[in-house]
């Protein structure tokens, strides 16, 4: 029978390790902040001087802040989570996050934490663990503690954390100018912390050096009419559900300054296509199709959000930096299903830059959902067209109209269409690729169906269907032609 024999581990080789798992300067300070949110902070500070003697990089919280076994916990590699309940706003995973993203960047890093009234703090000094080569950590002295940066306003909440970085070696070693270097890193991590934790604006205020973060929205919900939202999809994973959500921007041209603003400024909107995936309403990673093949000129307005919860870690290989996931095979085919919509909505907008766009108000098919929770797809009974011909036909010949639209809802190839999606085939008939004098030929046939008085009225409700949405422009146009 074997035995079981007890290890001491190297410390500094493990340490070392910490400092290489990929880290950028901004994923490391959003990984600090992830630790504030899930202590229910509701404001967030970021400080750092470059010019200081012992320059630092500081996180304040006014989170609900730690005893010393919960400190001590949180200070050792892979703390004990055990027990910890999964919430909307628990954003860590393995219990790394504070001292390999501090590790990344700097050599000492401490963490003074309030609670009930009493300051605490324990620093982690890996120019301690390089000589001793075992895992000391530093338990600060009260006088110690008045002499850390920023204290004072930790001492000014009721309670909450401080963790402060000093002692960064690999800016100094990489950096021409350090100061320079060091500014830029913290203007960039501003900017990445304000997209990573977009969906908590208005729940978390987060400051740098006492201004406000800008607000963000890489969807653009605020600009109705031109910005196109479509439907939620809920997948079933494991007992999860994932929740994937179709936007489509509106074109480049049509986009306000204030609009650009809200997505960053980029150089370009068409850089960030793709999936947006977030865990627990933290960004996770964005700018990809993830190797889905979808990518493509005509696809560049198409942005889609996919909502994982924390329970599915496991399945989209999440890593330690919580900055890149992958999509399971297993749910890839759903997905492909799911942001059709936007992808056809992406290309309806690059073909028609100048249409204003609006989402159709009569669909031909109307999804139903059933009681037990199926769907069955059906035409759209008050779809003008529909209606006009039934006015021009016999009861008999409305009956066999009927059983007509029956047999066609019916035999929808779902499958064939299903395994064409997921090849990536090009389904054609697609109203987009109609010429808009052929449409407008269209809709006048189907008026000649209706009396005078009505035309106005049915002309409105025709350009509010999927197939005519294209020609919506030209409302007043084919109202001349028509003399009414």
């Amino acid at each position: 029978m074997s035995e079981l024999v007890e290890r001491a581990f190297p410390a500094k080789a493990l340490m070392t390790g910490f400092r290489s798992m990929g880290y950028s300067f901004s994923t490391a300070v959003a990984d600090i902040i992830d630790n504030s949110i899930s202590a229910e902070a509701t404001r967030v500070e970021v400080f750092s001087d470059p010019l200081n003697s012992k320059p630092y990089f500081c996180v304040l919280d006014n989170g609900h802040g730690m005893d010393e076994l919960h400190l001590d916990n949180a200070m050792l590699p892979g703390s004990d989570r055990e027990g910890v309940e999964d919430r909307e706003i628990e954003l860590g995973r393995f219990g790394l996050g504070l001292k390999s993203a501090s590790l990344s960047q700097c050599k000492v890093f401490t963490v003074a934490t309030k609670q009930n009234g009493r300051v605490i703090a324990m620093a982690f000094d890996l120019n301690v663990i390089e000589e001793t080569n075992k895992l000391f950590l530093k338990l600060l002295s009260q006088e110690e503690i008045q002499e850390l940066p920023m204290i004072d306003r930790l001492l000014s909440n009721e309670h909450g954390t401080l963790v402060i970085w000093t002692d960064f070696d690999k800016i100094r070693e990489f950096a021409k100018n350090f100061e320079e270097s060091f500014r830029t890193l913290v203007a960039e991590s501003k900017k990445h912390v304000e997209l990573v934790f977009h969906r908590f604006y208005d729940d978390v205020e987060i400051y740098y050096h006492g201004r406000r973060i800008e607000r963000r929205d890489p969807f653009l919900t605020s600009a109705l009419g031109r910005q196109q939202t479509g439907r939620t999809t809920t997948i079933n994973v494991e007992g999860s559900e994932v929740k994937v959500t179709p936007y489509t921007l509106p074109f480049a041209k049509n986009i306000t300054a204030d609009e650009m603003a809200l997505l960053g400024n980029p150089k370009s909107i068409y850089d960030d296509q793709g999936f947006y995936l977030y865990r627990n309403r933290r960004l996770i990673s964005w700018g990809s199709w993830m190797r889905m093949g979808i990518r493509s000129e005509l696809n560049k307005l198409a942005r889609i959000r996919v909502d994982i919860p924390s329970s599915l870690d496991s399945v989209w290989m999440l890593d330690v930096k919580k900055s890149s996931a992958k999509i399971p095979d297993k749910i890839k085919d759903y997905l492909k299903i799911a942001v059709e919509d936007s992808v056809v909505r992406s290309k309806r907008t690059v073909r028609n830059p100048g249409v204003k766009e609006a989402t159709p108000t009569h669909n031909v098919w109307e999804r139903i959902t059933e009681r037990d929770g199926n769907v069955r797809y059906e035409i759209d009974r008050t779809n003008p067209l529909i209606q006009g011909i039934n006015k021009t036909l016999s009861g008999e010949q409305r009956e066999l109209f009927e059983g007509l639209l029956v047999q066609l809802e019916q035999s929808i190839p779902k499958y064939r269409i299903h395994n064409d999606v997921i090849d990536s085939v090009t389904i054609t008939n697609d109203s987009l690729d109609t010429d808009e004098g052929i449409l407008i030929e269209q809709i006048v046939k189907v008026l000649s169906l209706y009396p005078e008085s009505e035309k106005k009225n049915v002309l409105d409700r025709l350009l509010e269907t999927e197939s005519y949405l294209s020609v919506s422009s030209k409302r007043e146009a084919i109202i001349s032609r028509l003399g009414i």
